[in-house]
C-alpha cells in the first residue's frame, strides 16, 4: 500500500471513532509509543476499523505522522479532527488533544442519541397509525362494504372512496407493498444525500429556529475552542469551524469574522449588530475574552452554556410532539371510523319504527 494513494473510501461510525481515540489516548497516557499502540489495537479489531488501523500502522511505520494517515480517510475522519491531531503533533500535545477529542465525541454522540430518542416516539405513533389503516383496509372495510351493498345503503362520497381504496389495496397489495418499500428506500437515500439542506430547512421553521441556532453555536464554539487550544491559527480555525455550521446566516457571520481577523480587527467585530442572530452573552463574552487573553476558556464556557440551552430546547420540543401527535392520530382514526359509522347511522334513521 503506497502512502501516495488517493483518499480512501473507508467509513467509521461515531462509536468506532470514539473507541479508537479513547484507546489511543489511554495507551499514550500509559507511555506506550504511538506505533506500538496502533499495532496492538490492530490485532483485536475487524472490519473497517482494521482497515483504518492497517493504514495508520503502515504510515507510522514509514515515519509519517498520524495526521497524514487520518487525512487519507476523509469519510472516517473530519477535517477538524485531522487538523487537531496535526497541530497536537507539532506542539507535542497529542495525549491531551486525544483526550479532548474523546470528550467532544462523547458529547456529540450523546446529543445525537438524544435527538434519535426524540424521534422514536413520532415514528412509533405513525407506525401504529399505518397498522390501523392497513387493518381497516384489509379486514374491516371489505366486510362492512358487503353489508352496505346487500342492504343497498346510500353511502357518502368519503365512504365510497374508502371502499374503493380498500378494494384497490386488496387487489394489488403486493405492488403497493413493493412501491411503499421502494419509497422508503428512496426517502432514506435522499435524506442521507441532502441531510445538510434538509436539516437547515427543518431548523429554520418557526418552532425550531432558536434550537437550530443554538445547535450551530454549540458546534462552532466547541470546534473553534478545540482548534485554538490545539494551537491552530485563528483564521484556519475559523475556516474549519465554518464547515460545522448549517445555518446560512451563521456561515456568513463566520466568514465576516474571518475577514475581520485577516484585516487585523478583533474577532468580536463581526458579531456587532447581530443581536437577532448572536445572543448578547456570546458577543460580550468574546469581546471581554479578547481583551483579557482568555478566549480559549471562554469558548469552552460558551459551549457548555449552549449545550444546556440545546438540551432544554430538545426537552420542550419532545414534550410538545407527543400530545400533538396523539391529537393528530386521534383525528385521523376518528375520520376513518366516521366513514363507516355515517352510513350505518343513515341506515338506522331509515328504519320505520312503526313497521
Amino acid at each position: 500500500m503506497s502512502t501516495t494513494d488517493k483518499h480512501l473510501n473507508i467509513h467509521l461510525k461515531g462509536k468506532e471513532r470514539l473507541s479508537l481515540f479513547s484507546d489511543l489516548s489511554t495507551m499514550l497516557t500509559a507511555g506506550i509509543p504511538i506505533l506500538e499502540a496502533v499495532e496492538s489495537l490492530e490485532e483485536d479489531v475487524r472490519g473497517n476499523m482494521k482497515k483504518v488501523l492497517a493504514i495508520l500502522h503502515h504510515n507510522l511505520n514509514n515515519g509519517e505522522p498520524l495526521s497524514m494517515g487520518l487525512e487519507r480517510m476523509p469519510h472516517a475522519f473530519d477535517p477538524i479532527t485531522v487538523n487537531l491531531i496535526r497541530a497536537a503533533e507539532a506542539g507535542g500535545t497529542l495525549e491531551e488533544t486525544l483526550h479532548d477529542i474523546v470528550q467532544t465525541t462523547k458529547k456529540e454522540l450523546a446529543f445525537s442519541e438524544q435527538l434519535r430518542n426524540t424521534m422514536i416516539y413520532p415514528l412509533f405513533v405513525m407506525g401504529v397509525f399505518m397498522t390501523i389503516v392497513i387493518l381497516m383496509l384489509t379486514f374491516v372495510i371489505p366486510r362492512v362494504a358487503k353489508v352496505f351493498e346487500t342492504m343497498h345503503v346510500q353511502m357518502p362520497f368519503v365512504t365510497r372512496m374508502m371502499i374503493s381504496a380498500s378494494k384497490t389495496f386488496n387487489d394489488h397489495w403486493i405492488l403497493i407493498g413493493i412501491a411503499f418499500i421502494a419509497l422508503i428506500i428512496f426517502a432514506v437515500g435522499f435524506v442521507k444525500v441532502n441531510s445538510r439542506p434538509i436539516a437547515r430547512l427543518l431548523l429554520s421553521l418557526p418552532g425550531l429556529k432558536i434550537l437550530g441556532t443554538n445547535i450551530d453555536l454549540t458546534r462552532f464554539t466547541r470546534s473553534f475552542g478545540l482548534l485554538m487550544h490545539a494551537g491552530v491559527p485563528v483564521i484556519e480555525a475559523l475556516e474549519l469551524s465554518e464547515k460545522v455550521v448549517r445555518k446560512k446566516q451563521l456561515v456568513e457571520l463566520v466568514q465576516d469574522m474571518k475577514r475581520n481577523v485577516e484585516n487585523g480587527k478583533p474577532l468580536s467585530t463581526g458579531m456587532r449588530g447581530k443581536r437577532g442572530l448572536i445572543p448578547p452573552i456570546m458577543s460580550r463574552s468574546i469581546e471581554t475574552a479578547e481583551e483579557s487573553g482568555t478566549l480559549e476558556q471562554t469558548m469552552q464556557n460558551l459551549t457548555e452554556y449552549f449545550d444546556d440551552q440545546v438540551a432544554g430546547s430538545v426537552k420542550v420540543v419532545s414534550s410538545l410532539i407527543e400530545p400533538i401527535l396523539l391529537v393528530m392520530v386521534g383525528l385521523m382514526v376518528g375520520a376513518l371510523m366516521i366513514t363507516i359509522i355515517a352510513p350505518i347511522y343513515g341506515l338506522i334513521s331509515q328504519i320505520n319504527p312503526k313497521s
